[in-house]
């Protein structure tokens, strides 16, 4: 009988790991690793990236033994395209409670949020400005026009961590380049779940982050305690190459020098001194955002966190290619019937530079130039602006007549037809 009790006694002091709901991310990166022959070698290469150029640019901060990196804070702007997947109204999410979402994400990732007060003292010489911005996307992959915004039915009721969101054909939604997007699926999850991230290294089809419809953003659905928007700043950290801060193990390793060692995640809003695993005098860092604790109590980032975080958008590094997107500078092509049909005419490429151009571009031909090509560009509504005889394999075009925009380029040769989409400054 004793022992019954003993084992009761000890599923109850479970419960509250079981019953909450959670970060999936250590779950599914395990997942992913079994089933993904090379990702666990990739991942370590994406470590000893990662720790080798932060050893390169190790400095002492205020006399700490905190390091600093030359990234410099350049603001760093990242994309997002939200993909809502919704098998009833409730779960299709407003245009509003995705703006609150991105609201809260800049504001998190500037330490610009009003919470800071609630920082601790003793941690406030570790928290960080981490220099991340997030707009929605204004440029689909096609060079279209868009929200940002995705809405589309699904006939599954609930997800899990098997990615079928990221898949059309698997009831979900395709992911947007991720070296141009941060992908992020806002859906209805299995109990207990409220989001994860995908693996950076991983397999770019899945890139990106998944959230629970009622913790993403800060109104609508959005409930308490996860109603701050806080389950996708945890989850993009993951995206950024974070770890949990127990470092998903007893006692285990973040790789992050400046957020104390912890036995376990901490959940709810703690209001007293945890010391586990040598954290004292201060105790557990409960109030960082890769912890498990409510919306509420969780405010901070560490300087730590912020260099491992910008390592990756070092030359090299997995997210670099995100530096030099333009779905935000550059000028989206109305999405309309006309537009759709020019291009639609259009199969290959064509290689046209400068672009964006000025005054002058080259169209480079990697076909046999002959009499009869063609060159003709349409502006963005679909109408022809301009037709030029094709006679050389790099051709210079007179283009500073046209006005500042979008522009398609097309090679016509016969039936065959070519396309590239060129930026007048």
């Amino acid at each position: 009988m004793r022992t019954g009790l003993f084992v009761l006694g000890l599923f109850l002091l479970s419960l509250p790991a079981v019953c909450q709901q959670v970060c999936y991310s250590s779950e599914y990166r395990e997942q992913l690793i079994a089933h993904t022959p090379g990702l666990a070698a990739r991942i370590e290469a994406i470590e000893t990236f990662t720790r080798d150029f932060l050893n390169r640019n190790k400095t002492e901060v205020n006399g700490n033994a905190n390091t600093s990196t030359s990234t410099g804070m350049d603001i760093v702007t990242i994309p997002v395209i939200v993909h809502v997947l919704y098998n009833n109204a409730s779960q299709n999410i407003s245009d509003a409670q995705i703006r609150s979402q991105i609201d809260v994400l800049n504001k998190d990732f500037r330490r610009l949020n009003a919470d800071t007060v609630r920082t601790p003292d003793v941690f406030k010489p570790f928290a960080a400005d981490p220099g991340f911005q997030f707009e929605l996307a204004r440029m689909d992959p096609n060079g279209y026009a868009c929200s940002g915004i995705i809405r589309k039915y699904t006939p599954i009721q609930a997800f899990n961590i098997n990615d079928d969101m990221k898949y059309s054909a698997r009831g979900g939604d395709d992911a947007w380049d991720c070296d141009n997007y941060l992908n992020i699926w806002v859906v209805s999850l299995t109990s207990g779940i409220l989001g994860y991230s995908s693996v950076v290294g991983g397999p770019k089809a899945v890139d990106g982050i998944t959230v629970q419809y009622s913790a993403f953003g800060t109104t609508g659905t959005a409930a308490a305690p996860f109603n701050g928007g806080r389950t996708a700043t945890h989850e993009i950290g993951h995206w950024l190459n974070l770890i949990h801060t127990w470092g998903d193990a007893i006692c285990g390793d973040d790789r992050v020098a400046d957020t104390p060692p912890q036995k376990g995640p901490n959940y709810g809003c703690p209001s007293a001194i945890a010391v586990t695993c040598g954290s004292g005098p201060y105790g557990d860092m409960y109030m960082n955002y890769m912890d498990f604790t409510n919306d509420n109590c969780m405010n901070l980032f560490t300087n730590g966190q912020t260099e491992r975080m910008r390592a990756i958008f070092a030359p090299g590094g997995p997210r670099y290619p995100l530096l030099s997107t333009q779905v935000l500078t550059a000028i989206p092509m109305p999405d309309t019937p006309a537009t759709r049909s020019v291009q639609e005419a259009a199969g290959g490429r064509l290689s046209i530079y400068p672009n964006p151009a000025s005054s002058v571009i080259y169209v480079q031909s990697s076909e046999t130039i002959h009499t009869g090509m063609t060159l003709e560009i349409y502006n963005s509504m679909g109408q022809r602006v301009m037709t030029t005889s094709l006679n050389q394999a790099v051709q210079a075009v007179n283009v500073s007549t046209l006005g500042p925009g979008m522009y398609y380029v097309i090679k016509i040769d016969g039936s065959s037809r070519s396309v590239a989409k060129m930026m007048k400054l």
